[in-house]
């Protein structure tokens, strides 16, 4: 209690680390036994299920970390062994897992991933193979594959700059917040002008900023 009241500020940075700590250790655990499971139906040839734990475990992969090259991979082979079977549609699935894991786990300031760009092209390939649509019939594998390939670049990503000045917006905005609830209020509960003053002119200002992140980000 006498840590609480006299630093809430150490308080409040243990806290947050622990959070961290918790949120981190979830990821890990979660990637591992998404991992495990998806190597284990592989090797009983359920290739189906091992693909869906292969993409989850994609998802729940840390920043650098090597369950992420190693699902990567694994649906690579497994895309190219269907794929050489001639089961296109399960080959396709695969390589939808491995752009689709990736792109799931882009942040604001990610480069492009060759894993996603190759899959990317192995997808346009795969569709363009498939010319049971009357409207390609008119049009060669090679403009198919082409035009798949550019809807397949043509996502929305989040402008680096705006989404950084959103997210730094709403964190300042809540921290300001906290120091008016903090410091604008005496024991006995009375509003302080001079004391909220610069709180209150921050949450402002980091209001604004998040309004025009969300705007143009």
């Amino acid at each position: 209690m006498k840590l609480a009241s006299a630093r809430p500020g150490v308080v409040a940075v243990l806290v947050l680390i622990t959070l961290g700590g918790l949120v981190l250790w979830r990821v890990a655990s979660e990637s591992r036994t998404e991992l495990a499971a998806a190597d284990a139906y592989r090797q009983d040839d359920r290739l189906a299920l091992a693909v869906e734990h292969y993409r989850r475990a994609i998802r729940w992969s840390l920043p650098m970390s090597s369950s992420t090259a190693r699902a990567v991979s694994a649906l690579e082979s497994i895309a190219t062994e269907l794929e050489a079977d001639g089961d296109s549609a399960a080959a396709l699935l695969a390589w939808r897992s491995v752009s689709g894991g990736l792109a799931a786990t882009r942040f604001l300031y990610s480069g492009t991933h060759p894993a996603r760009e190759n899959a990317k092209d192995q997808i346009a390939g795969l569709l363009a193979a498939d010319r049971s649509a009357a409207i390609d019939a008119n049009l060669s594998t090679e403009q198919l594959e082409a035009d798949h390939r550019r809807l397949l670049d043509g996502e929305i990503r989040p402008d680096p700059w705006w989404g950084t000045l959103l997210l730094l917006g709403m964190a300042t905005w809540v921290g300001a917040l906290v120091l008016v609830a903090w410091r604008g209020f005496d024991s006995a509960g009375r509003f302080r002008w001079a004391g909220a003053r610069r709180p209150i002119w921050g949450a402002l200002a980091a209001l604004v900023s998040f309004a025009l992140g969300l705007l143009f980000a």
